[in-house]
């Protein structure tokens, strides 16, 4: 096994047994509409829960939603659903934003699914296990495990999208193809150290950022790839690993 393969298994080891002792990804969401609709915070947590709790930090749920199975990776917050990716049984899983209707198996097929994002039309979430993306429809059906095909022997890991295009995090580049899955280029943005962290990556109305953890800085670019600034913020005391930009970006 060559150093670079001994790093992704390494990452996917490392990210993994973060999930099991802290939380992986911290989103906001609003439940319901309107001003007066409350928001909270969502993370998954590694024994197989999805933690809630108010932006004040009250009312705190270490085991808001049960998921039936180890190590929920990352989770995704849309339309009154929640999804998170179950890494070690292939599946994503789906609740009501409210806690219920949990369906542990709501996609199947997938393989060590990581990043999960979802469109108004559309799921996508990572196969780490065969370098490919998948995609379904918003009830669960049309489900394609090879969407896009990533060329990469291990990955990706997070995918983000916006309206023209969608992108994701290989271990040493940016990967984007446009939001039809036509046009992939596997090498969109170059970066050597990183993105490896799990959730290293978001974009704006004009630009993308990542997490170049080996390098301990954050990254950015405008959105055709050009004025890319791989230390556009340092982090000179850490290892950064997940990257997410308010809702209003």
């Amino acid at each position: 096994m060559n150093e670079t393969s001994r790093g992704r298994r390494a990452g996917i080891r490392r990210g993994l047994a973060l999930a099991a002792v802290v939380t992986l990804i911290i989103l906001l969401a609003a439940c319901g509409s309107g001003s007066s609709a409350r928001k909270h915070l969502y993370w998954t947590v590694g024994a197989g829960d999805i933690g809630r709790a108010d932006l004040g930090g009250t009312g705190v749920s270490q085991s808001f939603i049960s998921t039936g199975g180890p190590f929920p990776y990352m989770v995704a917050v849309r339309s009154g659903y929640l999804y998170w990716t179950n890494s070690l049984s292939g599946t994503i899983g789906r609740a009501a934003i409210d806690g219920t209707g949990v369906n542990g198996r709501f996609i199947t097929g997938a393989s060590r699914p990581v990043g999960v994002v979802v469109s108004s039309r559309y799921i996508y979430w990572s196969n780490n296990a065969t370098g490919t993306i998948g995609r379904a429809n918003l009830d669960g059906t049309g489900v394609n495990q090879r969407f896009i095909t990533t060329a990469q022997p291990r990955g990706p890991d997070a995918v983000v999208v916006d309206s023209q295009h969608i992108y994701w995090a290989n271990d040493y580049s940016i990967g984007r193809a446009d939001i039809d899955g036509t046009g992939v280029n596997q090498r969109f943005i170059s970066v050597p150290d990183g993105p490896t962290g799990a959730a290293g990556l978001d974009v704006t109305s004009r630009y993308i950022y990542w997490t170049n953890e080996s390098g301990g800085a954050i990254g950015r670019a405008d959105l055709d790839g050009t004025g890319v600034n791989q230390r556009f913020i340092t982090i000179p005391a850490g290892r950064p690993l997940g990257v997410a930009l308010s809702p209003d970006s």
